[in-house]
C-alpha cells in the first residue's frame, strides 16, 4: 500500500493517522486508524490520552486520505484542502486513551473536483463502540497548492 506521507498534504509530525485499510473497490468509504500512545501528537500525560477535540483532525485527515487515494490513482500528488465546516459533531469520550486503537470512517455524501461533504465516524476498535461522529465539508479550489509545491515554504 502507498505510505500515508505520499497520500496526505501534511508532513510529519502532523500526520496524525497511524495507517489505513485497503480501500474496497465496491465502496466509496475510506477507513484509517489511529493507535494512541505517549508519543502521539497532542498526547496529554496528565489525562493519559489525546483530547477528544482532536477527533475533528482525525476525521479531516481521513477526508484528505480519501482525496489523496483518488488523486494517486490518477497519478497526481496530494492537494491542500480547507475545512469549511463541521456539523453535528458528537464526542462520546473525553479522550482517546493511550493503548487504544480507533477506526476512522469517512463516507462521501457529495464530492466533485473542488468540494466534498462527508459523514465521519470514529469507533473504538476494541469494543466497536462509536466514540465520535460529524458531518464535515471541505474545499479544494482550483489552483490550490499540492503538497509537493509547499516544500518551498518550509
Amino acid at each position: 500500500m502507498t505510505p500515508l506521507a505520499e497520500l496526505l498534504p501534511q508532513a510529519a509530525p502532523m500526520i496524525l493517522l497511524s495507517g489505513y485499510y485497503p480501500p474496497d473497490a465496491s465502496s466509496d468509504t475510506v477507513e484509517a486508524w489511529v493507535a494512541v500512545s505517549e508519543e502521539s501528537p497532542f498526547f496529554e500525560p496528565e489525562s493519559g490520552g489525546v483530547p477528544s477535540c482532536v477527533a475533528a483532525e482525525y476525521m479531516a485527515q481521513t477526508m484528505a486520505l480519501y482525496t489523496g487515494l483518488y488523486r494517486a490513482r490518477t497519478g497526481l500528488p496530494p492537494k491542500v484542502g480547507f475545512l469549511l465546516g463541521t456539523r453535528r459533531l458528537s464526542l462520546k469520550l473525553d479522550r482517546f486513551a493511550a493503548g487504544g486503537r480507533y477506526r476512522i470512517r469517512v463516507q462521501p455524501l457529495f464530492s466533485d473536483e473542488e468540494f466534498g461533504s462527508f459523514a465521519c465516524t470514529i469507533y473504538d476498535e476494541a469494543t466497536g463502540r462509536e466514540v465520535a461522529s460529524a458531518l464535515m465539508n471541505a474545499f479544494q479550489p482550483e489552483g490550490t497548492p499540492t503538497a509537493d509545491s509547499l516544500e518551498a515554504y518550509t
